[in-house]
């Protein structure tokens, strides 16, 4: 009995240790489960708010492509928009057009959202709406474009940069790539001068193409509307062209990648619309911040002190601000002051120029001496021949200078220094020339719209002149240069780099030069002068820092030795900022150059954020 009663104990002794490991391991896999689903309902959720996160980014670049799309079918888009929603106000923007009835202007919260079709045109939880800063419009043409994007209650912003696709974001545009016959003088058969024709459709007569020699280096995206020839040359990005790239009798270049093709940016045929910022008649000029330009007539002389001054001397001028017989741009110019901003005028003819702030974000606008208008009609009050100040001595009044001279140059004096006398006649200027040693057509003319510049540069600003723009020395821009600090160098004709050579063949200047600007002939060429003359050693580098455009293709070496080696790299500051007023192609299309996102400006019930 006893043993029974031990037996009967050990067994349920045994049925007590199972059931607390049943109900542990219960504990634990109820546990697991809970945490499994949990973890599963916890994913779910987070799974929603990225899908909402990532669409809501999404819907904020949809909003960026929409306006520039608008952009690229208008490209006078830039003037809609909503002065009052906050980005705008703050900015100070003003738009003309209004809102032109586009819903992605809403700022307020009872105000639409645009809706992002899905992959199938149906309507989708994703949503944007947009606000434009156009301040810097006029000046640099860029547009900063504030993209809000909705999916759910998740709300997400962007601002974008948005810039026309122009000359400057390219290190070296050309549209033809042969000489500029009215500049250089080349003779095509016999006497008379060569024409110009793209590669393909070149004949005998046709101006010599000039091309990128084993020397030079390149270092930002190129682009032709012709057929480039390229004998060695070393291109570190991306190279375009219409008509493809030869090296046919030489060598082939190096490339970062393989040349493509290209669509053709068209230079304008005239700058003369650029002389409308410097009238005070325009709500162009006098409803924005910058105000009306400068106007200088005739040969002018501006040296770029680093210190946000610029001295200038320009001998003709009368007026520097001009007025219109109506209030509308391209109207006949009637009327003018001489302000305070663009220097006295006394102080413009004397020999040491008139120092006056350099004009921020404006333009400097150097014209051709006008020409006189019919008896009974007003005169542009610039018109140097119908002038009391005609008596005064100038470049057109005064004969040969001859100290220093040489006697063979057949050249007179233009009133700023040019051509250059030195203090005898073996270290002074002789007649420069061009394309194969040709005389160039009235280089220093009196009377003709030519500007002459040098420098370190601290201000965004543009110099453009009707006629040739020179570049006497260096120009730089200063050590705390900001990165909207961007200067346009613009001679309709010609931009030449100076480069006089003295009677006995020698160079006036040192060797070696540097230009950090964006550079723009739009009917010319960017050449430098005397280039076949010279050491059989060379003159060193020319270094430029910017981007070059040109109707025509300038030589500035021989690949025997004389004239510069090219050393060009693309500015990145172009990449964003455009130069003051800078010309944009015939066709322009508008492009995203940065961007980012930033503090979130509305919530998604469409109330905006302090």
């Amino acid at each position: 009995m006893i043993r029974l009663l031990r037996a009967l104990r050990r067994r349920d002794d045994d049925r007590g240790m199972a059931l607390v490991a049943v109900v542990g391991i219960g504990a634990v896999v109820m546990l697991l489960v809970g945490t499994m689903v949990a973890v599963a309902t916890s994913g779910a959720r987070v799974t929603s708010t990225d899908r909402s996160w990532n669409r809501a980014i999404a819907a904020a670049y949809a909003g960026v492509a929409d306006y520039q799309s608008r952009l690229n079918a208008d490209n006078s888009y830039g003037n809609y928009g909503q002065a009052d929603a906050p980005f705008s106000a703050a900015s100070g923007s003003v738009f003309a057009k209004g809102s032109g009835g586009n819903p992605a202007f809403g700022y307020r919260a009872q105000d639409a959202w645009v809706s992002v079709p899905t992959g199938d045109g149906s309507a989708s939880d994703s949503a944007f709406r947009y606000a434009v800063d156009n301040s810097k419009l006029s000046s640099q043409g860029v547009i900063r474009v504030q993209s809000t994007g909705r999916s759910g209650t998740t709300t997400r912003t962007v601002v974008a940069n948005v810039r026309p696709d122009g000359f400057s974001n390219y290190l070296y545009f050309t549209n033809y790539e042969s000489g500029d016959p009215s500049v250089t003088n080349e003779k095509g058969i016999g006497s008379a001068a060569c024409t110009s024709a793209y590669r393909p459709l070149a004949t005998t007569s046709t101006c010599d193409q000039i091309q990128f020699g084993s020397g030079d280096v390149l270092k930002g995206p190129v682009r032709s509307n012709d057929q480039i020839k390229v004998c060695g040359a070393t291109f570190k990005n991306t190279v375009q062209s219409v008509f493809g790239v030869s090296s046919s009798g030489c060598s082939t270049g190096n490339y970062a990648s393989n040349p493509t093709t290209s669509s053709t940016l068209t230079p304008p045929a005239t700058i003369g619309d650029l002389r409308d910022y410097t009238r005070s008649d325009l709500p162009s000029t006098t409803e924005t911040v910058e105000g009306a330009g400068c106007l200088y007539t005739g040969p002018t002389k501006i040296v770029f002190n680093g210190d946000g001054t610029m001295t200038v001397r320009s001998p003709l001028t009368i007026v520097t601000q001009v007025r219109g017989e109506s209030a509308v741009p391209g109207a006949q110019i009637t009327s003018g002051d001489a302000v305070a901003k663009c220097g006295a005028v006394a102080a413009l003819r004397s020999a040491s120029g008139a120092t006056i702030a350099v004009p921020k974000n404006n333009l400097v606008y150097v014209q051709n001496e006008p020409s006189a208008r019919p008896a009974g009609t007003a005169q542009d009050p610039n018109y140097w021949n119908g002038s009391p100040m005609k008596t005064t001595a100038t470049a057109c009044s005064v004969p040969n200078p001859t100290v220093g001279r040489d006697s063979a140059t057949s050249l007179r004096g233009n009133g700023v220094g040019y051509p250059y006398v030195g203090s005898s006649t073996s270290v002074s200027e002789t007649d420069p020339t061009a394309g194969a040693g040709a005389a160039v057509s009235n280089p220093y003319g009196c009377d003709r719209g030519d500007v002459f510049v040098q420098g370190t540069v601290d201000k965004a600003v543009t110099i453009a002149a009707e006629n040739y723009l020179y570049v006497t020395g260096d120009i730089t821009y200063s050590a705390n240069r900001s990165a909207s600090t961007v200067l346009g160098l613009i001679g309709q004709r010609a931009v030449w780099v100076w480069n006089p050579i003295r009677p006995d063949g020698n160079a006036v200047l040192p060797s070696n030069r540097e230009i950090d600007a964006a550079i723009l002939s739009n009917t010319g060429t960017f050449v430098v002068q005397n280039w076949t003359r010279g050491s059989a050693y060379g003159r060193g580098l020319l270094t430029v820092n910017g981007s070059i455009a040109q109707n025509f293709r300038g030589a500035v070496g021989l690949a025997s030795g004389q004239g510069y080696t090219k050393a060009y790299q693309f500015d990145s500051s172009l990449a964003v900022y455009t130069p003051p007023k800078f010309p944009q192609p015939t066709v322009t299309t508008y492009r995203v150059a940065t961007q980012v996102e930033s503090r979130t400006a509305y919530t998604a019930s469409g109330t905006a954020i302090p």
